[in-house]
């Protein structure tokens, strides 16, 4: 099948998009038509007839990636992701973009970006690659003044900053975020959870309680006709996992179970990251309260979830469950989860 030409205007060319995503099917074992067909449907037409893609092409894929990111295998959606990234970045270089393609361009590679550093540190558990596709994300929403794509940018960079012991850094990254959350509101709720969480794991049960508040989700009565991209699943379920996590931390452990229990009747089927990270909740949650086989179930079934796409943050809480556990359970019980572990660490 012949590349197709892609170019984002119908006079202007710009790095082929083909030669970028065939470098990225060389780095993994799915089809090359299964990649193209992840891509666009069209693309696999074996007449191979070219098409010029617009920018309007371009976001309809970075909408298509965001879907796709529920259900996608997260390795085989980063190489085409990240090929994109490339793209954008290549075509921003070209000195005869004009101001509205630039922006537009600018905005987009802000969402991709986003996304790749969530598929690189969330999933495949890549820190550097997610720190750097974050900064670039940030970089340019902040240069096409885009303050919800640089809150959620900045949002996610505090997030990883927080999982890694960096606490002073995240508190700055989420401090940046904030501020541009005052004029974005879509995202003021969601990092208000992230400050929650982040307190509630540094001791600070009072600043968290506070946050939890704030994260409370609320319907947005005014909603602009071009809403910004959200590159984020949070709603009551969410809220409902954060409040148990504040309570979890604060040694209350039947008001985190009833939390917890609450957030994992409401999550949809597709929100298999959140499910997972509840489920651990709710097994360290019974752990502490001495339900020992209900904490074990909890944590099997994250396990099993965990079996079905590459999760690097699921796994690494589980190995703190595990560790966790290993005392008041003992390894006879802990069996059938170590086999779960020795599975997702081959």
């Amino acid at each position: 099948m012949t590349p197709r030409a892609c170019w984002i205007s119908s006079a202007q060319p710009v790095p082929q998009l083909a030669p970028q995503i065939l470098s990225a099917w060389k780095d993994t074992v799915t089809s090359r038509r299964t990649m193209l067909g992840l891509l666009d449907p069209a693309a696999a037409d074996p007449a191979g007839h070219a098409h010029a893609a617009t920018i309007t092409d371009l976001e309809q894929l970075a909408e298509r990636y965001q879907t796709l990111h529920a259900t996608a295998n997260p390795s085989a959606l980063l190489n085409t992701v990240a090929a994109h990234v490339r793209m954008a970045i290549a075509a921003l270089g070209q000195e005869h973009t004009d101001k509205q393609r630039r922006r537009r361009l600018l905005r987009n590679l802000a969402t991709v970006a986003t996304l790749a550093g969530c598929l690189a540190y969330e999933d495949m558990g890549d820190a550097l690659s997610g720190r750097a596709f974050y900064s670039v994300a940030a970089d340019s929403a902040r240069e096409t003044n885009d303050d919800q794509a640089a809150a959620t940018a900045l949002g996610y960079t505090a997030q990883l900053a927080h999982s890694e012991g960096m606490t002073g850094a995240a508190l700055d990254h989420l401090a940046a975020a904030l501020a541009h959350a005052e004029r974005a509101p879509a995202v003021a709720a969601w990092l208000a959870c992230i400050q929650a969480t982040m307190r509630a794991d540094s001791g600070g049960h009072a600043c968290a309680a506070q946050a939890l508040h704030r994260a409370e989700p609320r319907p947005v009565v005014h909603q602009p006709a071009a809403q910004p991209h959200v590159l984020f699943d949070y709603g009551p379920a969410h809220w409902a996992a954060a409040i148990g996590h504040v309570h979890l931390r604060a040694s209350h452990h039947t008001a985190a179970r009833d939390a917890l229990t609450a957030a994992l009747d409401q999550l949809q089927p597709t929100a298999r990251r959140a499910r997972v990270l509840v489920l651990i909740d709710l097994a360290t949650a019974e752990l502490h309260a001495g339900n020992i086989s209900d904490a074990c179930r909890h944590a099997t079934a994250a396990a099993d979830l965990l079996h079905r796409a590459p999760y690097a943050t699921g796994t690494a809480h589980l190995r703190v469950f595990r560790a966790v556990a290993a005392r008041p359970i003992g390894a006879r019980a802990l069996r059938v989860l170590d086999e779960h572990l020795a599975h997702l660490a081959a």
